[in-house]
């Protein structure tokens, strides 16, 4: 709503410049790398982390170390993501940039990065404090998604319960693909879609939509 009104405001030939600066005041920039399984956004991320040391990850809460307060969180459903022993909470996102700075110049601005699923993706974009600029990584054909899940399934990385087979499995990952690809295009969140058919030029492109950060 605010972005529609401000560009509303500037296509009257109203002077917004000030209130753009402080609409920015106080948020802190965060880039949202999200898609469906298998389209290798993971990796994508982390070559974004290895080879720009302007962008950090997340702070993480650990089961193992944090204890009772992570229990507390997890009964609140307060966590945006939890992936085995840690679990991602927004302190963690909106607090790592500025302690990522501590020690160093503080002219070099740190963006946090978010490697998300749909479902951790549509929680983010709802919390206050965050200005979120988002990627979205995906393929370019669906059967490119059935050959990588089915790949995944038969080398024993996903689990089939008693009750299913690798068949009902691979179709209930497929029918997810769907909607998650349903989200992507219709919530508006992304600025940005790379098809991640070549690793190295997806790295490339990346890192030009992070730029945008900055």
């Amino acid at each position: 709503m605010a972005v529609r009104l401000a560009a509303d405001a500037k296509n009257r030939g109203v002077d917004v410049s000030a209130l753009d600066e402080k609409a920015n005041d106080g948020l802190t920039t965060v880039l949202l790398v999200s898609g469906p399984e298998s389209t290798g956004k993971t990796t994508l991320v982390n070559r974004l982390l290895e080879e720009d040391s302007r962008f950090v990850r997340p702070i993480l809460m650990d089961r193992m170390v944090d204890g009772v307060k992570f229990e507390q969180k997890e009964a609140r459903g307060e966590f945006l993501q939890i992936d085995g022993r840690f679990g991602l909470v927004k302190e963690g996102i909106l607090q790592a940039a500025e302690k990522a700075m501590d020690g160093g110049d503080p002219a070099e601005k740190k963006v946090v990065v978010v490697d998300a699923d749909a479902d951790t993706a549509k929680k983010l974009v709802q919390i206050s404090g965050a200005r979120v600029i988002g990627v979205w990584i995906g393929l370019d054909d669906l059967e490119k998604f059935e050959s990588r899940l089915k790949l995944k399934i038969s080398s024993g990385a996903v689990k089939i319960p008693d009750d299913e087979t690798e068949d009902s499995v691979l179709r209930a990952k497929v029918r997810q693909v769907v909607k998650d690809i349903e989200f992507g295009v219709v919530s508006g969140v992304f600025e940005f879609t790379i098809l991640n058919e070549d690793i190295n030029d997806s790295v490339r492109q990346l890192k030009e939509a992070a730029n945008y950060c900055f």
